[in-house]
Parts: C-alpha cells; structure tokens; sequence
C-alpha cells in the first residue's frame, strides 16, 4: 500500500506543477472594477445605481433588436456573437429598410437613455472616447 502511495505521489506533484503556471493568469484576469464602465475601451467611474440602469437599458434594447429580427436574422447574429463577429455581421443579414429604420431609432433611443444616466463629466468623457474611436 505505502509503494503505491509513493508511486502517486511524483505523477501528483507532476501534475500540480504543470497547472501552477495557469493558475496566476485565471487570478489575474481582470474583471471589471467596480464602478467602471467598459465597452468598446470606454472606461467611466460609474456608481452602483448607473450601472444597474445602463445594464435595464442595455438588455431592453437586446430584447428590442431580437423582437425586430427574423428568426434567421437572429440565428446570424448569434453565430457571429459566437465567433466574436457581431459587428461585422450587420451588413449580411439583409435588413429590410424597416428594419433597419427601426434599428436606427432604437440605438439613438439607447444612446439617449444611457446620457441620461451620466452625469455631465462622464458624458463629456464617453462623447471623447467616441470621437477617438
């Protein structure tokens, strides 16, 4: 019993030793800060309540953009979020020009809401961030 115990016990330091080096990078991803807006590499200081409303907006205009595509339209887009392609996408899922009228009033609709939940500063710094990118 104590042979195979010490037989286990180089293939177990073995193994611990080849997962070490992952284990600092998975602690070290970064997760986002809190109170920080990211997206599209815009960073804001955002207060627990801007967060929560922008993410209600957020997840509203989600369920409004699936509500005015086709299910294959949908299907696309999920694809293509999938493989980290969404924003490429648009253009081949053969919008009708309702579609992408409404799509147009929704994303202004969206950009509205969230400038409403910044205060000024961060307006001004996401309006900078926009013009940069």
């Amino acid at each position: 019993m104590n042979l195979k115990r010490l037989l286990l016990l180089p293939g177990a330091l073995a193994l611990v030793l080849t997962a070490a080096p992952l284990l600092p990078v998975a602690a070290q991803t970064p997760s986002s800060p809190t109170g920080q807006y990211q997206k599209h590499g815009h960073t804001l200081n955002l207060t627990a309540a801007q967060k929560a409303q922008l993410k209600q907006i957020h997840v509203a205009t989600r369920s409004q953009i699936n509500a005015i595509l086709t299910p294959t339209q949908q299907a696309q887009l999920a694809s293509a979020k999938g493989q980290g392609q969404a924003g490429k996408v648009w253009s081949s899922l053969n919008l009708t020009a309702d579609q992408k009228a409404k799509l147009r009033a929704l994303r202004q609709s969206e950009k509205q809401q969230t400038d409403a939940v910044l205060t000024p500063a961060q307006r001004q710094q996401l309006q900078q961030q926009r013009q940069q990118h």
